[in-house]
């Protein structure tokens, strides 16, 4: 039969062991989870660039004097940016997502003015949008950690049934 050592190891050391296990495991799979669908979400690696329109821009700098900000052309912006740079301009929050390529990224970084039908419009980059990483084995590892927890937990239930197995074997003899 069993002692007492051993029934309080199975009855609490193991289960609180398993709560344990289950919450690294939750604090580790749900990240690493959001990691590996993130890219498919279509928010992951885009930047969304704010406008403002020409008479926010000409109060915001004086007309044409004011800083001296990286000037461009919408013809010099890409197809992804001009998209963005049309919708943001029609956009009652005046910010859009570009989706694709974005080689005045440093420039909209710093704040530009890009000339559009003879108009100044104030241009910066107001999210990165930035990919989330984790650790590859972080998922795994966690869904594994929460299995093992769960066999922690489970543990008094099935030591009782082993406990009653090997008490009605012994009977049997």
């Amino acid at each position: 039969m069993s002692d007492g050592a051993d029934s309080f190891v199975f009855q609490y050391l193991a289960p609180f062991v398993g709560v344990l296990l289950i919450a690294v495991g939750i604090a580790g799979a749900v990240p690493g989870g959001y990691a590996i669908i993130e890219p498919e979400l279509e928010n992951c690696g885009n930047p969304t660039i704010g406008v403002e329109g020409p008479e926010e821009t000409a109060e915001r700098f004086g007309g044409d004097e004011g800083p001296r900000l990286p000037q461009v052309t919408f013809e010099d912006l890409s197809s992804a940016e001009q998209t963005a740079f049309l919708t943001a301009v029609d956009d009652p929050v005046d910010e859009e997502q570009v989706v694709g390529s974005v080689p005045n990224a440093d420039a909209f970084r710093r704040g530009s003015i890009v000339t559009y039908e003879g108009e100044r419009y104030y241009v910066t980059l107001v999210a990165e949008n930035t990919c989330f990483a984790a650790a590859p084995l972080q998922f795994p590892l966690g869904v594994f950690a929460i299995a093992l927890g769960f066999l922690g937990i489970l543990a008094p239930p099935l030591y009782r049934r082993l406990v009653r197995l090997e008490q009605r074997a012994g009977r049997s003899k």
